[in-house]
């Protein structure tokens, strides 16, 4: 029997970490995994793909249950090269040269090889660099370059990003290089597509398309919210979404600052509705990158995007570059954790999904026969044994008080669920889910969570077996003592 870990997690909620050169050896991903990390981000906008070929082995090396997400770069904008590679400062109140064409930047003069990109701004418009630190105003423009007045300076270098909010730009999505990456990412033992600088849903389903015409039609995508465009369209994209990113980088930097945390809250709700794994990204714990511990606002972030309702918090340059990628870790999980026991029961049927299915209304009753096993102080687990996850995700989505025990006959549906609040997914390898009955699956999968020490034989379960054989008229679900389970199973 194959089992997905070592011991069974008290924390509920999901933790993403990007791995680069601070934490691309064998023995930084098995100390990462040991301090909590449930899904692994390949960057693509970095490396090469041979690079993420070995990476993705190694990760499987170390275990063969864990996530992994690949992010695809999209249409990002960038400076170009600078003197030398090095650092150059730009001042407040100073004047600069932005040209169109690729040249050598230093701290007069830079480039933005974007094409059009002259023509996407306008005289006083605004736009940004490095997450938003760099702000410059278009002051004049030339036939070859703009003339920027540097508003807010701050440091400038190689392929920083940049960001024009008001600039009519015109975003292809996925972009030449995505396109190329995807090929790879097809080939690859990978569980999700993150697809950056989505705008409507149409951006996604062609990132689908072009995976199925690589003959990969089982990894899910994820939505990067990032721009305001993606904010307006955020109802179509998350209906042909799997999952989706507030990125909040970019998207900070879009819209103000002081609507963020806001719009974070309402895309979080919205994604818990129709019980789709949603992630908050970007400047978690930034600070750690260099420093050991986070700031006391990096603390509240982590802990509020728990109780705003998110199903995964991400790392990326803490443990991509950082020096304490571990401790990084292992802070996220506690306050994650900390956070998560403080969070206020919830409302059920302020979480039903207008497309209601059997199994969201089974995941709403289980719910409430959650909170009856506590108040009358019964030992209990949620037992969901799914193929797909969906049953996992329409019980997650209410957070109910007790842990969630998915069982899956699919090793891909195992990594999947690393992803969703709540749920430890184990593989099971010699339940038949197309051939034995109801009452044997039951059985197989109760006797293996025994096994594998994550169900006491001494302990209540709630069972949802979500099967095709009972699609018509709803799936099983039962309140069951365990060791009734395990009697009858030694008889038959």
């Amino acid at each position: 029997m194959k089992i997905l870990s070592l011991k069974f997690r008290e924390n509920t909620i999901k933790i993403i970490a990007t791995l680069g050169p601070a934490s691309d050896s064998e023995q930084v991903i098995k100390n990462l995994i040991k301090a909590g990390v449930d899904v692994f981000r390949l960057n693509f906008s970095h490396g090469t793909h041979e690079e993420k070929r070995e990476l993705v082995k190694l990760i499987r090396k170390v275990d063969d249950y864990i996530g992994i997400m690949a992010d695809i770069q999209g249409p990002k904008i960038r400076v170009g090269e600078f003197k030398d590679e090095k650092t150059f400062n730009l001042q407040p109140e100073q004047e600069v040269m932005v040209y169109e064409r690729d040249i050598i930047g230093d701290s007069e003069k830079f480039s933005i090889p974007m094409p059009n990109f002259i023509n996407s701004v306008n005289e006083g418009d605004f736009f940004f660099i490095n997450d938003g630190i760099i702000k410059i105003q278009v002051k004049e423009k030339k036939s070859d370059h703009i003339v920027g007045k540097v508003v807010t300076g701050g440091n400038i270098s190689n392929n920083k990003g940049v960001n024009i909010p008001s600039g009519k730009i015109d975003q292809k999505v996925p972009t030449e290089k995505d396109i190329k990456d995807l090929e790879l990412i097809s080939e690859l033992d990978i569980q999700y597509v993150a697809i950056s600088f989505v705008s409507g849903g149409d951006d996604v389903l062609h990132v689908k398309k072009i995976l199925e015409n690589y003959g990969n039609s089982d990894i899910k995508l994820i939505s990067k919210i990032e721009r305001p465009v993606a904010l307006d369209n955020f109802d179509q994209i998350l209906e042909v979404s799997d999952a989706v990113m507030i990125a909040r980088g970019d998207l900070g930097v879009e819209i103000s600052p002081d609507k963020v945390p806001i719009k974070q809250k309402n895309l979080i709700y919205k994604c818990n509705k129709e019980g789709k794994p949603v992630i908050v990204a970007t400047q978690m714990l930034e600070s750690m990158t260099n420093a050991p511990i986070p700031t006391r606002a990096e603390a509240a972030d982590v802990f509020n995007a728990v109780l705003d309702g998110t199903d995964a918090v991400m790392l990326s340059a803490e443990t991509a570059i950082g020096k304490y990628p571990i401790n990084a870790v292992l802070v996220m999980n506690k306050i994650s954790y900390t956070a998560n026991e403080n969070m206020p029961n919830r409302v059920p049927d302020e979480y039903d999904s207008d497309r209601l299915t059997h199994t969201q209304t089974l995941g709403h009753a289980i719910h409430a026969l959650a909170n009856e096993m506590e108040d009358l102080n019964f030992r209990g687990k949620i037992l969901v044994i799914t193929r797909g996850g969906y049953g996992a995700r329409m019980i997650s989505k209410y957070r109910p008080p007790l842990p969630i025990i998915a069982i899956t006959p699919f090793k891909n549906t195992a990594r999947e669920l690393n992803m969703v609040w709540g749920v430890q997914p184990f593989h099971i390898e010699n339940i038949d889910f197309f051939n034995m009955d109801a009452e044997s699956i039951i059985e197989q999968s109760v006797k293996f969570a025994v096994e594998i020490d994550v169900i006491d034989e001494n302990e209540h379960v709630i069972i949802l077996l979500v099967s095709r054989k009972f699609e018509r008229r709803g799936n099983l679900v039962g309140l069951y003592y365990v060791g009734e389970i395990l009697e009858n199973s030694s008889e038959d």
